[in-house]
């Protein structure tokens, strides 16, 4: 509908064709000036069927095309169920949007009609109503239930009933620690009969170090983490300090830090007072954050236009990630639909544009000294790369001799200031000490005939080294404005100003040449409480993460809230996660996502009361089995009727499949090494992230990109996946992992009974005991625990 008909039939045309509108549920029920257009439940009396089916051809629709019959057929069966409508309040607010039918441009959303926007709005306190059916009165356990049941009721469906126990202790330890639990975890919650018992399950889950872990993956999707760049030129090194960002994470999580500190301490802690040196990590967001290829050969304006495209990344990591906004969709102009302006846009760029990203030591510095060292690292980094690339191809260069001279002039008076150094930081000077030491030159190439010695076979590589470092260093940033240094036009240094910010100009199209109207830096107009100009010194990386919690707190905690709750339920809220604009989706229970956010920040913005206020409710507890008259008014459990089946994610499935091997190492924080590698058995959140060359088992089970932030994950089921299962020397070392665990047993009965325990956390049914000890007459023990971690029930969610 909002594809084919939304064009000619939406509730913001001045006339809508015949009355009719689809874009709100009300105009969808009411129909058009004949009448009623769909009738649930029959569609013979239908007359949109007809329209869609070209029954008659004065009212075929849409015009010019006929719909696929499998739409067509959907449509039939969607109204045969009763055409549920999902949506709760579709209305736009009046003026929001000025819809087209041909190629006109749409109009935004107006600031102050933006204000009224419902994302925008304080949160509020909302009581539960009551429910009316004695049937289920007693089900709810919390507030979250009674919102859930008053939408049910409305539906007349029943919730599910709670699951078993032994589905419970699953479902908390995945979602909480990211693994299934043993079979010795299990029995102890499945005999704990005391009647604060999940409870205390949740809270010793919480507690647990390995909770961290866990969560710290979820934000890293949000937060485009990745220990490297799109690309691997000499000018995009990769970040080998990067991993002490994801470790900050764990750390941070696991001590529940508030999430408005959380999220202001990854943009300013290098501004924030008081805060340990340990935490400038936490700066890894920005410091560790994807760069484009700026090679110096490259004119001023394709190096500006680079430089942008950085700064574009940070806006849109921000934007999408915490405010749920889609501000990078005004680079080029004012947003199309939401009240976002072009100069907000570019108000925001100003704030990443003063901001530079460094190696800072993770040891204290004299903050003067640190400053001018993080300056010198980049301008050693470039003097370097420049004089070097001039020697081995100097034919690319006019007058290379007095260029490659000037630069090794330059880097000598750099080193002689470093060494200064090394009495008081004899680690500073060792960072950088490779920028002054040139590899020969290039032996000449051999001649033609020359006979070309062979390339050892691969087992007699040696092997790849380790990008990462654990060196005293951390990716960060400092405050700097940067700029493009266009005076030669042969070859384009990029200038960057210690302690100094920059306003940037509003680039109309996105065009560096075109440049328009400065743009203080500052915050997005429709979300300001007064002047969105900054008013603090430097960037305003600071001012900008306070104002996001002092002038829009209520959009900050439903956006956290939201991912929350649909990491735990597979299903969030609000289907558009990282999009609460005009063209995202209303939320399926406005007052549910609104009390839950209002009392996540009168818990001080906790997440771990979070995660407890969501498990603790009855609606967690409940069974995903499916129930037909549920499925006959509402097939996607939009209202929660049942707790979503859905498969694990590549890190919770990898990790349940190593524990119950036995082969699973639960050392906590450390060097990220390569999950390719047999002998690393480590968590796969200590894996290391590429962003230009993905690991082949994150790929296959659907890791997000890491060049962008992710709204979610899209998990699949592929032959692929099956191929690895079945074939892989991961899948097999495993399986003889669980056959050593059960060697010193006589019996195929034994044997079966350890493979379930130690593969499913559970004993096998008689008829399992049969075919096992069947196959046990026949085949391997390894293969059998193989096929047992191969089963659905371990790639499940419980």
């Amino acid at each position: 509908m909002a594809t084919s008909c939304a064009g000619c039939h939406s509730s913001t045309l001045a006339a809508p064709k015949g009355d009719f509108v689809v874009d709100t549920k009300a105009g969808l029920a009411k129909g058009g000036r004949l009448g009623p257009e769909i009738v649930p439940g029959d569609p013979a009396a239908s007359r949109l069927l007809d329209a869609l089916r070209y029954t008659d051809q004065s009212l075929a629709m849409p015009p010019g095309a006929k719909l696929p019959d499998h739409v067509i057929a959907d449509f039939e069966q969607w109204i045969a169920n009763g055409a549920f409508d999902p949506r709760v309040d579709a209305v736009p607010d009046a003026g929001a949007v000025a819809s087209t039918t041909g190629t006109a441009p749409l109009i935004g959303m107006p600031i102050e009609q933006g204000r009224s926007w419902w994302a925008f709005q304080p949160v509020a306190f909302h009581t539960a109503p009551t429910s009316v059916s004695p049937a289920t009165a007693a089900w709810p356990e919390n507030n979250i239930d009674g919102h859930i049941l008053a939408r049910l009721e409305q539906e007349k469906i029943a919730p599910s009933a709670r699951t078993d126990r032994r589905t419970l202790v699953a479902r908390a330890y995945v979602d909480l620690l990211g693994y299934k639990p043993t079979y010795d975890e299990v029995q102890a919650f499945v005999t704990d009969t005391s009647s604060n018992g999940y409870e205390r399950l949740i809270d010793t889950l919480l507690a647990s170090p390995h909770y961290g872990e866990r969560w710290a993956r979820h934000w890293l999707d949000v937060a485009r983490f990745g220990e490297d760049n799109p690309t691997s030129e000499a000018t995009n090194p990769s970040f080998p300090f990067a991993w002490r960002y994801r470790d900050w994470t764990i750390e941070a999580l696991n001590a529940d830090t508030p999430y408005d500190r959380f999220v202001t301490l990854q943009l300013a802690a290098d501004k924030m007072p008081g805060v340990a040196r340990e935490d400038l990590r936490a700066l890894g967001y920005l410091g560790a954050a994807p760069v484009y290829h700026k090679d110096q050969r490259l004119s001023a304006d394709v190096t500006y236009g680079f430089m942008t495209d950085d700064w574009d990344d940070r806006i849109d990591a921000v934007s999408r990630g915490v405010l749920g906004m889609t501000v990078a969709c005004a680079r080029c102009h004012d947003h199309k639909f939401d009240p976002i302006l072009t100069k907000d846009y570019y108000a925001l760029a100003g704030v990443f544009a003063s901001t530079m990203r460094a190696e800072r030591p993770m040891f204290e510095v004299e903050p003067q000294v640190e400053q001018r060292y993080m300056w010198v690292q980049k301008r050693l980094f470039d003097l370097f790369y420049s004089a070097n690339l001039a020697t081995r191809e100097a034919t690319t260069f006019v007058e290379p001799e007095r260029r490659v001279a000037a630069w090794k002039g330059e880097i000598e008076s750099l080193k002689a200031e470093m060494l200064g150094l090394a009495d008081r930081y004899p680690k500073l000077v060792e960072n950088v000490e490779r920028f002054w030491s040139f590899p020969p030159p290039p032996p000449p190439r051999p001649a033609v005939d020359a006979p070309v010695e062979p390339r050892p076979p691969a087992a007699a590589r040696r092997p790849r080294p380790n990008p990462s470092s654990d060196e005293p260093f951390m990716q960060a940033v400092y405050d700097a404005a940067q700029f493009v240094n266009g005076t030669d036009n042969t070859y384009t240094f990029i200038d960057y100003t210690p302690g100094e910010a920059r306003d940037m100009p509003v680039l109309r199209v996105a065009n560096v040449n075109a440049p328009g109207e400065i743009a203080p830096r500052g915050y997005l107009t429709v979300l300001s409480r007064g002047d969105p100009t900054f008013t603090e010194s430097g960037s305003g990386r600071l001012e900008l993460a306070n104002r996001i919690f002092s002038d829009s707190p209520g959009l900050a905690a439903r956006v956290i809230v939201n991912r929350v709750w649909g990491w735990h339920f597979g299903q969030p809220l609000v289907m558009t996660p990282s999009d609460f604009g005009v063209q995202g989706q209303r939320p399926s229970h406005p007052e549910l996502l609104d009390d839950l956010a209002a009392r996540f920040i009168a818990h001080d913005w906790s997440l771990k009361w979070l995660h407890k206020e969501i498990m603790m409710s009855a609606t967690y507890q409940q069974k995903s089995q499916p129930r037909a008259e549920a499925i006959a008014v509402d097939q996607t459990n939009l209202l929660i009727w049942r707790m979503n089946p859905r498969r694990l994610d590549v890190e919770s499935y990898r990790d349940s499949l190593l524990r119950a091997a036995g082969r699973l190492d639960e050392a906590l924080y450390g060097v990220s090494d390569d999950l390719q590698s047999d002998t690393f058995v480590r968590r796969t959140i200590y894996g290391r992230v590429s962003r230009n060359n993905p690991t082949t088992l994150l790929t296959l089970y659907d890791f997000p990109d890491a060049n962008q932030t992710s709204p979610g994950r899209d998990l699949t089921t592929t032959s692929l996946q099956q191929l690895f299962v079945m074939n892989s020397a991961f899948m097999g070392t495993l399986g003889e992992a669980l056959a050593d665990s059960v060697r010193h047993h006589e019996t195929y009965a034994l044997k079966v009974r350890d493979l379930y325990r130690l593969a499913l956390s559970r004993d096998p049914t008689a008829a399992e005991l049969v075919e096992g000890r069947g196959y046990l007459t026949q085949g391997t023990v390894e293969r059998f625990g193989q096929m047992l971690l191969a089963t659905n029930e371990k790639i499940f969610h419980p």
